[in-house]
């Protein structure tokens, strides 16, 4: 029998290492498999290998765990199954070795090499280990205060049954990131560290072994992680006008665990918009908070819709914000944007106008869109306004338009001066604008009385007599004599005025004039009105037979 007296102590990582054969030797010793046939001190320690020739020797070294000075070679097997070639070999008496685990070498030999293959065998003669009074502060964690600190002792179970400290050994803790943290026992076997723990996430402090114990795992302690509370403001700074930008902000906060809030710096910020009708969430910005804690981003209006700013709900992008805060959001209920409008093609009409005759205003009201394309948009009050002087002016008339934005709107004329229609803001739709002016010259107002084409029915080649009175009127109607009359005549279905001819009126107003008839049609008085007087016409149909 053998026995090994060294001690050795540390840790270690068992690698199955083999000497390489040259690339030139074929002919390579495999080792299917080493074991020891008893646990304990005391065992015989059992090869099963194969090569190409015959294996011409086995051999063991057995070397102390972790590595060491002292090496004891094991010479004494046989072949006890199979063949040279491909056989079990064992060892014809135990091998006893010291107190400590031990590793052998094994070493194959054949005609060609030698083969070593390291550490396949381990004859584990150590004491048992226990980690004891693990204890862990603090429980829960947070983003701020991810660190706890960890305590154990480490302790040998004796043959005789006592237990005393382990000193100078190694023992760990791996952390959720996966990496490890390893200290080393005092003469009390104690041991104390800090460990970073960012997630919910149990505690173990491990030992894993030396020469003269076995590992040992002490039982779990849980570290709960504690997501902090955050809140959020939304702002929305300018008027909602479509196709502006306008600033969107805020302030991100945490409360920390003594219940004091502070700004949450280099946050994203998920921003998102919800078309009041026929819309649906979704994120339109993300910007990131400041040293303050303070989120802005410029948003273009595009519609009535709502916002709504939240922060820690996206476990799968954000994870860390996900898992270290809790979800806060903001929002507003549904806003209503204005558009700005513009008024195209304005124009007043007729030119010149009578005296308290009607004025039309005719144009349209566009609206501006989100892509800054002007078409047809929501309601919008347009005002028809007069001014003498361009500096007051006055409603004459309004209408509500929609749509397309056309309108024509009246306004009686008074006097001389211009016309504009205006889109008022109404503090919900729209933006205020403003036509263009037209000048509308106001005269005295003509009219024919007593107007007759006759006879009616005439007899074709007989005469019509057309016949009337001009009037104007100033501060009141009144006959107006001395002026020119024309007269067109239309035969019936067409749509050509032909001029006839042509008479001036008597002092007081009055004319007569005959033209021979030829045709069905409608006759017409002219009168082409002067500077200040606006022109005028009466028509008479006359049936030809």
């Amino acid at each position: 029998m053998r026995r090994l007296l060294a001690l050795f102590t540390g840790l270690v990582t068992v690698a199955a290492l083999a000497v390489a054969p040259p690339a030139e030797a074929a002919d390579s010793p495999d080792l299917r498999a080493a074991r020891v046939l008893s646990p304990g001190a005391t065992t015989q320690i059992e090869v099963a290998a194969r090569s190409l020739s015959d294996i011409t020797k086995v051999r063991a070294v057995l070397r102390p765990y972790l590595g060491g000075s002292e090496s004891v070679p094991v010479d004494d097997f046989e072949l006890v199954d199979g063949t040279a070639k491909d056989g079990v070999w064992r060892t014809t008496s135990p091998v006893t070795v010291a107190q400590g685990r031990w590793t052998a070498d094994i070493e194959l030999t054949n005609a060609s090499m030698t083969r070593v293959l390291p550490r396949r065998v381990m004859i584990d003669n150590g004491l048992d280990s226990e980690i004891t009074e693990v204890a862990v502060s603090p429980a829960v964690v947070d983003v701020d205060h991810s660190q706890v600190t960890f305590r154990a002792r480490l302790l040998a179970e004796n043959p005789d049954g006592t237990r005393t400290p382990v000193a100078g050994a190694p023992v760990h803790v791996q952390q959720p990131s996966g990496q490890i943290v390893t200290v080393v026992t005092g003469a009390d076997g104690r041991a104390e560290g800090t460990a970073d723990f960012r997630v919910t996430r149990d505690l173990a402090v491990v030992f894993n072994g030396d020469f003269m114990h076995r590992p040992a795992r002490s039982a779990a302690v849980p570290v709960a992680k504690r997501r902090l509370k955050t809140r959020i403001t939304l702002e929305i700074k300018g008027p909602l006008i479509v196709g502006d930008t306008v600033t969107v902000t805020g302030r991100l906060e945490r409360q920390d665990r003594a219940g004091a809030w502070a700004p949450l710096a280099g946050k994203q910020v998920d921003l998102q918009f919800d078309k009041a009708i026929g819309g649906d969430w979704h994120t339109i910005a993300s910007p990131k908070t400041d040293g303050n804690g303070v989120y802005s981003v410029p948003v273009l209006v595009t519609d009535d819709g709502a916002f709504d700013a939240s922060f820690g709900d996206d476990p799968v992008g954000l994870p860390d914000d996900y898992y270290d805060y809790e979800w806060s959001s903001a929002n507003t209920n549904d806003l209503q944007v204005t558009y700005r409008t513009s008024i195209t093609g304005f124009g007043a009409d007729p030119e010149p106008v009578g005296r308290g005759d009607m004025v039309t205003g005719t144009g349209r009201v566009l609206w501006k869109h989100a892509d800054g394309r002007w078409g047809d948009g929501p309601d919008a009050d347009v005002y028809l306004q007069f001014s003498a002087d361009k500096k007051k002016w006055t409603d004459a008339g309004a209408l509500l338009v929609s749509g397309d934005g056309r309108f024509d709107i009246q306004g009686r004329a008074t006097r001389d001066g211009y016309w504009r229609t205006v889109v008022r803001g109404d503090g919900y739709l729209v933006v205020p604008s403003t036509s263009p002016t037209d000048y509308v010259d106001v005269r005295y107002r003509t009219k024919f009385l007593d107007f007759n084409a006759s006879p009616e029915p005439v007899v074709k080649g007989r005469t019509v007599t057309i016949m009337g009175t001009l009037f104007r009127e100033t501060t009141k109607w009144a006959r107006f004599g001395k002026q020119k009359v024309s007269f067109y005549f239309r035969p019936k279905g067409s749509t050509k005025w032909t001029y006839m001819g042509a008479t001036t009126a008597d002092g007081m107003g009055q004319f007569r004039k005959g033209f021979k008839a030829s045709k069905d049609g409608t006759w017409r008085a002219y009168y082409g009105g002067a500077s200040a007087y606006v022109k005028t016409f009466r028509d008479d149909y006359v049936d030809v037979r």
